[in-house]
């Protein structure tokens, strides 16, 4: 069987702030993958066309999500910057994934993002609206060292890969949260403050974490353990089997 081919949605007009953002594409490829860059945040896609051939989805990490998707004030003054094209277009991928039982891994904002299309809700910014002594936000420079401590449920997807439950410390760079999951996605790791770092859907192979294992893979076993555990999902799909969807 030959490498998963494994699309990344992402927004080249915000590489530029995301310092470490080759690592994402240099730890697919380590842990056996063939990743490619579909640019979601420039103008609408035939979602459908660009994925119809892949084995796996990752949606990366970027901006806020549209707050009108979830009944949050489009005004309010700690929202950050948005990209409803982008939002667009992830969400379809997200969809059209689901549809064809692609294997999906969902990152940071991607995360937040497929919790809000399946009908979740989100805090605007953590700080303001849900303060804790857990530091969420850190620097885009800090993402290769770890932020917090998360607890990862045991039998779940993410217990798998990781090779076991329980303590794990993760990095962390984000302001806006999980404030109610999704029906059909379970939570699968919590902060020490209580807030969701981790679910996944319980009838599709879909996966997500709030944390960075794309950026701190290399000095991170469990990272790595992570990413290779995706890759590894998404090699149960053959060709025989990409070509009928």
């Amino acid at each position: 069987m030959g490498k998963p081919v494994i699309a990344v949605t992402l927004s080249s007009r915000e590489l530029s702030d995301m310092v470490y953002w080759r690592r994402m594409f240099d730890g697919l490829q380590e842990c056996g993958a063939i990743a490619f860059a579909v640019d979601c945040g420039t103008a609408p896609l035939n979602i459908a066309a660009l994925l119809e051939h892949v084995d796996g989805l990752l949606i990366s990490g970027g901006v806020d999500v549209d707050p009108t998707r979830y009944g949050a004030d489009p005004h309010d003054p700690k929202l950050g910057a948005i990209n409803t094209i982008r939002d667009a277009n992830e969400i379809a991928a997200v969809e059209y994934a689901g549809g064809s039982a692609v294997p999906t891994l969902a990152i940071c904002r991607g995360a937040q993002l497929v919790n809000v299309a399946r009908g979740g809700t989100l805090y605007v910014d953590l700080p303001r609206d849900r303060p804790s002594d857990v530091w969420h936000r850190r620097s885009e420079e800090e993402l290769t060292t770890t932020a917090h401590n998360v607890d990862v449920a045991a039998g779940s997807r993410l217990s798998e890969w990781l090779g076991e439950a329980g303590r794990l410390a993760v990095n962390s760079q984000h302001h806006q949260g999980i404030r109610t999951l999704a029906p059909g996605l379970v939570a699968t790791a919590f902060a020490d403050d209580g807030l969701i770092e981790a679910y996944e859907a319980t009838e599709q192979p879909l996966s997500a974490v709030q944390w960075h294992p794309e950026i701190d893979w290399p000095d991170s076993k469990a990272s790595r353990r992570l990413l290779e555990g995706f890759v590894g999902s998404c090699r149960s799909l053959t060709p025989v089997a990409v070509q009928q969807r």
